[in-house]
């Protein structure tokens, strides 16, 4: 009884009341373990039948419990534990908010404490160290060595019985680590039949071991431009800004072939690639230069109309090389109606089962299709220097026409807006857009009145002063997407430790984006000097899911087996399309029985989510199979996304545990 008065870290600042009672197990009256499966004398080979509660590597190893009609029988198998301090925390009410909270777990309340040959019932109201004595366990009912530690409680004592659940964890001689299950889970369950054959009502619960890296997962992460294939950090999306001269230099003759040989549509295929493309009207560059088609710039100019304004800014406002262009005329009613059937034409070319274009940005408006022809005034004052931005009467009239092409193909492309306006939420298709920020990292257009984040919010005046609404809280629902702003040096910046990497990662928990580009970190070579910068932002962007947990029982009866899985996303955003959740039984690399669940990955934003479902093994065999969750890519059937956890199988799909039928 010394070392539970002695241990300075459990009695500093506690109370304790230890109210002494008489001994349940008189000399010689004691309940024999060695009439049950279970005897308590250091052989394990008796348990060998039984599932472990929880495993893991280092001292403490495995964790077990069984039963009889008499006695739980509790096992710790390791190595090197001690043979003088170790404890047996136990929840016999299945309820973690009542008893003893013990710290090093997720969630605990436990109402009786083994401690040695002690058992102790918890007397206080949750945090205080109160536990009454309430008996003794005999040798015939304890034994330890420095592998092996076997103890037998009647369940008399513990006040539970048939059709009850019990939680047990063990801790080697207080030890942080040397505990089962592993710091931070939750106290394995276990039920008890009403039968009394050992193990009968075995519930197994195993803790997946997590991986600490990034994963190179789809629709998140960096998005460098499609046209190099040159890049040394691990990516999944790429970016193609097509203009409008590209995809269609004849009249009516819209020639995806070359726009996707420019692009390595096939060869991002190949690696499994998704594109976000952008379709722009104005994109300038060094060179004067038109981004319409030459055939549309003559028709206009044949109808009488104004085709746009060339220009070449000299402010330096638009940055040297990439100043000069030609903005077109958005008040055109011709250009407007031959813009509406090329946006048509996008959307049926890639609505296939193929899914190449995973996100659309609206860019057919504005200086990259960024919503701006900035600047607005000239060195000697000019008015509308290098273009007329439209107000929102003819500016609406683009983005409808992305909303009627684009509206019923969500499961296959999103559509995102740089700028919130009116019809990013409330639109006549009930299409809610994401968004995206081309500025990602920089301070002022963050925050600033005229901020991205601040507009999405808040609303905003835009800059040709018109009001426009909020999109607050887009990502709740849709994708936030965008670039590191600056170019190479901006990127850098925002990635260096200090204020720069400070400010990205406050940009990211608050905006949550999933990907960034094509101005990102892709084209850095690994193991650069701020690759673990690199790395954390890459695994914290969109979604990044872990397997906690999985319990099931430990053997396959009746028509259905049912295993209760717990997930936590430890991303920011949640997955952005519906691809389905499965649960499988595998004989090998064959899945002989599978579920698809109800799980909608588009709901699951940060946090934790169970999943329980029944998997059909009527026609299974007797025999051993591993129990693995895969989400299902719908272009392939197969697999498709990778969980932040050990045991990759072949097809992508994760062991979880195993189970006897």
């Amino acid at each position: 009884m010394n070392t539970l008065f002695n241990r300075s870290k459990r009695t500093i600042g506690l109370v304790f009341a230890l109210i002494l009672m008489f001994t349940l197990f008189l000399p010689g009256a004691a309940p024999k373990a060695s009439a049950a499966t279970i005897t308590i004398d250091g052989n394990v080979s008796d348990w060998s039948g039984i599932a472990a509660l929880a495993s893991q590597s280092g001292t403490a190893q495995t964790l077990k419990a069984t039963h009889d009609g008499t006695n739980l029988y509790l096992l710790v198998q390791g190595s090197g534990l001690s043979t003088t301090m170790g404890n047996f925390w136990i929840n016999v009410d299945n309820d973690a908010s009542t008893g003893y909270q013990a710290s090093g777990w997720a969630a605990t309340g436990v109402e009786w404490l083994l401690e040695n040959q002690g058992l102790y019932r918890y007397g206080g109201s949750g945090t205080d160290w109160v536990w009454n004595s309430a008996a003794t366990l005999t040798n015939s009912q304890f034994y330890r060595s420095s592998s092996v530690i076997e103890v037998a409680i009647p369940l008399a004592t513990l006040q539970v019985g048939a059709g009850s659940t019990v939680r047990v964890g063990y801790i080697d001689n207080g030890s942080d680590t040397a505990r089962l299950p592993a710091a931070g889970q939750a106290l394995p369950g276990y039920s008890l039949t009403s039968g009394s054959e050992g193990g009968s009502g075995n519930e197994t619960v195993a803790y997946p071991l997590e991986l600490d890296s990034p994963l190179n997962n789809p629709f998140k992460g960096w998005a460098p431009s499609a046209k190099s294939t040159d890049y040394a950090q691990p990516h999944r999306l790429v970016y193609a800004g097509v203009t409008w001269k590209e995809l269609e230099p004849v009249k009516g003759t819209y020639d995806f072939s070359a726009i996707e040989a420019t692009n390595h549509f096939a060869y991002w295929k190949n690696k499994g690639v998704k594109v976000v493309l952008r379709f722009i009207l104005d994109s300038p560059t060094g060179q004067a230069h038109r981004d319409i088609p030459d055939w549309l710039y003559n028709d206009m100019v044949a109808r009488g109309e104004s085709p746009g304004t060339p220009y070449s800014d000299e402010t330096g406002g638009m940055g040297t090389g990439n100043n000069t262009g030609f903005s077109p005329n958005y008040s055109s009613s011709y250009l407007q109606e031959r813009h509406k059937l090329a946006i048509e034409a996008i959307a049926a070319h890639y609505n296939t089962n193929d899914r190449p274009v995973a996100f659309i940005q609206i860019g057919s408006l504005g200086h990259w299709g960024e919503f701006h022809t900035w600047p607005y005034v000239g060195p000697n004052g000019e008015t509308n220097y290098t273009g007329v931005f439209p107000p929102n009467a003819v500016s609406n009239v683009y983005v409808q026409h992305y909303i009627d092409a684009f509206a019923g193909k969500e499961d296959k492309m999103q559509v995102l807006i740089r700028r919130s306006i009116a019809l990013a939420k409330t639109n006549n298709k009930g299409m809610i857009m994401g968004m995206f920020n081309d500025v990602f990292g920089h301070k002022d257009s963050f925050d600033a009145d005229w901020g991205w984040y601040t507009g999405t919010q808040n609303g905003y005046w835009d800059d040709i002063g018109q009001q426009q609404p909020a999109h607050a809280n887009f990502w709740e629902t849709r994708i936030s997407g965008g670039e590191f702003y600056g170019g190479a040096s901006g990127m850098l910046a925002a990635l260096t430790s200090g204020s720069g990497y400070t400010e990205t990662l406050r940009q990211t928990e608050l905006s949550k984006p999933s990907w960034l580009g094509p101005n990102s970190p892709a084209s850095l070579p690994l193991n650069h000097a701020l690759q673990a910068n690199i790395d954390a932002l890459k695994k914290r962007m969109g979604y990044h899911f872990v397997v906690k947990e999985i319990s099931h029982p430990s053997t396959i009866t009746g028509n259905t087996f049912t295993p209760t899985i717990q997930i936590e996303n430890k991303g920011v955003q949640h997955f952005p399309f519906a691809w389905a959740v499965e649960i499988q039984l595998r004989s090998g690399n064959t899945v002989v029985a599978k579920k698809t669940t109800s799980a909608n990955l588009t709901t699951w934003k940060t946090g934790s989510y169970t999943l329980t479902d029944s998997i059909p093994v009527s026609g299974l065999a007797s025999g051993t199979y591993d129990i693995a969750i895969a989400i299902i890519d719908p272009a392939t059937n197969k697999p498709g996304v990778d969980f932040a956890n050990t045991n990759r199988l072949a097809d992508g799909a994760y062991k979880l545990s195993s189970v006897t039928k």
